[in-house]
């Protein structure tokens, strides 16, 4: 996938701004959602509650997580694959095509640059069939929807690092 070079400052300033909010008071999820909209303009979002709709149809969307291993570890949406980097591109690319693929992270940051990435692939096959999961992990728990460690459900989800776990209900937190 390709570097982000020309995108830097402006993420770079607009994640600086996301953090200072945490330090200072935390910010809602609301504002971190348009945080990430804002710094990518032209990613698809899709909401928690679409996503779990889609999940009941055939074929249900590809579903993969792209944070650390270690936070998958903890807990995933039903049925997630882990991937990063490269793999990203060779799982999607490697998917049926008339299913749709939606990628998530914490709270849709690292998600929304990865469908970024794979949108400036330019391959017809995916363009019109990849979402970033607006919101996220952290959305889809908060919102009481089941998170898994393997096929088992559970009650916690990585909380990425002390500050933004804020953004989880206590309940969840490890």
């Amino acid at each position: 996938m390709s570097g982000r070079s020309p995108r830097i400052p402006k993420i770079g300033a607009l994640l600086l701004g996301a953090l200072l909010a945490l330090a200072c008071g935390a910010p809602t999820m609301s504002q971190l959602k348009a945080l990430v909209r804002a710094s990518f303009p032209g990613v698809p979002q899709m909401s928690i509650e679409e996503l779990d709709r889609r999940l009941e149809e055939a074929p249900p969307p590809l579903v993969i997580d792209v944070r650390e291993p270690f936070e998958y570890e903890v807990s995933h949406l039903p049925g997630a694959v882990h991937a990063q980097g490269e793999d990203i591109a060779e799982l999607v690319a490697g998917a049926d095509t008339d299913r749709p693929v939606v990628l998530y992270c914490s709270v849709g940051y690292r998600s929304s640059a990865a469908v970024a990435d794979l949108i400036q692939l330019h391959d017809p096959d995916i363009l019109d069939r990849v979402w970033n999961l607006e919101g996220s992990i952290f959305e889809w728990a908060n919102s009481g929807r089941p998170v898994y460690r393997g096929d088992v459900e559970v009650d916690h989800v990585h909380p990425y690092d002390r500050q933004w776990g804020k953004l989880l209900e206590p309940h969840l937190r490890p």
